[in-house]
């Protein structure tokens, strides 16, 4: 298999930066969809998955489900909100238990475009709240 060519390579560097992804989060959101570490490493074909992610191609058809760029920000927003486990890795269920009450939804899975736009612009406003601590929990 072929690696990532360099244009490929530049283009999602550019598209993170556009997201405002530092290099952790983008080999976090990177390993998410390929479970590679390294962008080097990925082949043609995952880097267009990743490029895909990053600009937002839908995975559905239907146009009413959250498109790929959507669940992309909310996890980055996540991460950079700290709603983590105690491994790093992203904590779901809490995810899942806030659309479930705040929306009636049972997973963030099932999220049409404009539930995934008012989470994202709640974890949005939630990052520019102050912190009363490393460990504070909501």
């Amino acid at each position: 298999m072929r690696k990532i060519t360099a244009a490929q390579n530049r283009k999602i560097h550019m598209l993170a930066s556009q997201l405002g992804m530092d290099d952790d989060l983008l080999h976090e959101f990177v390993g998410m969809f390929t479970e590679k570490e390294h962008i080097s490493s990925l082949t043609i074909t995952e880097a267009i998955k990743v490029i895909d992610a990053l600009t937002g191609k839908r995975e559905y058809a239907s146009g009413s489900h959250m498109t790929d760029r959507q669940k992309g920000y909310i996890f980055f927003l996540m991460m950079k909100a700290g709603w983590t486990d105690d491994n790093g890795d992203l904590a779901l269920k809490r995810l899942d238990g806030f659309v479930k009450k705040q929306y009636g939804i049972d997973s963030y899975m099932f999220l049409d475009r404009k539930t995934a736009s008012d989470v994202i612009e709640f974890l949005k406003d939630w990052n520019k709240r102050p912190r009363k601590g490393a460990g504070e929990q909501a």
